[in-house]
């Protein structure tokens, strides 16, 4: 799969200051694992850090369905973990995944802590 869509927007996504990272861990046609990495500027709780990791993830959705992939009949996992640096606020740590969830078209977000 060409990554260059998929780093395109996770790019854009690092303007907003709550993210300062990324990793893809996997980019194939069945599989899109991806990392963020969130400021450790800020504890975040669940009720912030939902909204916009499912966000994020949306965006990779709507890649993928760009680059010919149909994760909603097809069999394409899309996932993506929310990890933190330690900072002034908090300590680095894993925090939650959202996960695609194929029967209802949605990421559901489900947390670590």
């Amino acid at each position: 799969m060409p990554t260059e869509p998929f780093t395109e927007t996770l790019d854009n996504m690092l303007k907003d200051e709550r993210l300062v990272g990324y990793d893809i861990r996997s980019l194939t046609a069945s599989d899109i694992d991806v990392e963020l990495t969130y400021s450790g500027n800020h504890h975040y709780s669940d009720a912030e850090l939902e909204p916009f990791n499912n966000g994020v993830c949306y965006a990779l959705l709507k890649t993928a369905v760009n680059t010919g992939l149909r994760p909603f009949t097809g069999h394409t996992d899309i996932r993506c973990r929310a990890v933190q640096r330690s900072g002034e606020r908090a300590e680095a740590g894993v925090l939650g995944t959202s996960r695609y969830q194929r029967d209802n078209d949605d990421f559901v977000y489900h947390s670590t802590r």
